[in-house]
């Protein structure tokens, strides 16, 4: 008799799962067909939060203020920068986290107290010092107070069509605050960045 182990969940709500053929042979799979919701958010009580996301991962959930309004930008590459281009026509200062960074306390109160106009929580696993250069315009834990959207109105709307795709929406974006003269003002200690779909497969391959 063979015992399979049960159904492993990861931290992104996947599940690892065992399969054994007549062969005897096992195949170890990763259910990506699980798909959480995000939280409902609760009345706002301070600085905007937005949480932009194309998956709901229960670590980012618990460390995301409770008043956070989850956006989802898996429509297309280009989803994102609707959303933020959105955020700025408001003119109101906000906060982004992204749905693969976790949160804190610290986090939040340094947004919400910190007088400088762009401030920005660097990740631990990148942002080392000879790659701080590269990730100097990350969007994954960052404020924009509404005097820089107001003085930096098109900061958004002025980026090519080129630059709308995630992958170099924060270039495109930090390119313009910087012309304008802005620099962000850095936070300590760096924010846990998870990489999902890495961790997913050493997950994986430890399961088999």
């Amino acid at each position: 008799m063979i015992t399979l182990p049960p159904p492993h969940e990861l931290p992104n709500g996947a599940t690892i799962r065992t399969t054994v053929y007549p062969s005897g042979n096992q195949a170890v799979t990763i259910d990506r067909e699980q798909r959480a919701e995000p939280p409902s958010p609760e009345p706002r009580i301070g600085l905007a939060f937005y949480v932009p996301y194309t998956r709901v991962y229960p670590a980012t959930v618990a460390g995301a203020p409770v008043d956070a309004v989850w956006v989802e930008v898996s429509s297309s590459a280009d989803a994102y920068f609707g959303a933020l281009y959105r955020w700025w026509q408001e003119a109101d200062s906000f906060a982004v986290i992204e749905h693969d960074v976790v949160c804190r306390s610290d986090v939040v109160q340094a947004f919400e107290e910190c007088p400088e106009p762009w401030c920005t929580f660097g990740y631990a696993d990148v942002w080392h010092p000879e790659s701080r250069v590269a990730w100097s315009d990350i969007l994954g834990c960052t404020r924009f107070r509404a005097e820089l959207i107001e003085a930096v109105p098109d900061a958004v709307s002025s980026i090519s069509p080129g630059g709308w795709d995630w992958h170099n929406l924060s270039c495109r974006l930090g390119e313009n605050l910087r012309a304008a003269g802005y620099t962000q003002h850095l936070h300590y200690p760096w924010v846990e960045h998870y990489h999902m779909l890495e961790e997913d497969r050493r997950t994986a391959l430890r399961a088999g």
